[in-house]
């Protein structure tokens, strides 16, 4: 068991994940492979930070995430928190932390990607307590 919860599953079940609004399905295909990367590395520094937080994600957020051209952040913000704001902080710092993203790709024709991002709260059998 100790195992499992060391992999993005375990890390998911017991901390949340950051995910795409509706699997991107609505993504164009040149930019959806870019969208899921951004999502993973998100992720990634997403379940580092969480380990320390004393409040837990209550319910599902979501975030908007405006990046430019070159993969930099636009803007941020909390559409939905999750019932923390601590965790809200959290999630806005991690995603600052790994940004600038690459750039986008050559044939994206527009001047902001928007990135939404939803929040998923842990499983409640899964919750971390403190």
């Amino acid at each position: 068991m100790k195992k499992l919860m060391a992999t993005p599953l375990g890390f998911g079940m017991t901390y949340g994940y950051v995910s795409s609004l509706a699997e991107g399905r609505s993504l164009r295909e040149d930019i959806r492979g870019y969208y899921f990367e951004l999502v993973e590395k998100i992720n990634r520094e997403w379940w580092k930070r969480a380990e320390g937080l004393k409040e837990p994600i209550r319910r599902d957020g979501i975030i908007e995430l405006y990046l430019g051209l070159d993969g930099s952040i636009v803007s941020q913000r909390i559409y939905q928190g999750t019932g923390s704001r601590e965790a809200d902080q959290v999630l806005m710092d991690a995603i600052k932390a790994v940004a600038p993203f690459p750039p986008l790709p050559a044939n994206f024709d527009q001047k902001t990607f928007i990135a939404p991002l939803r929040i998923k709260a842990p499983s409640f059998l899964f919750r971390f307590k403190n």
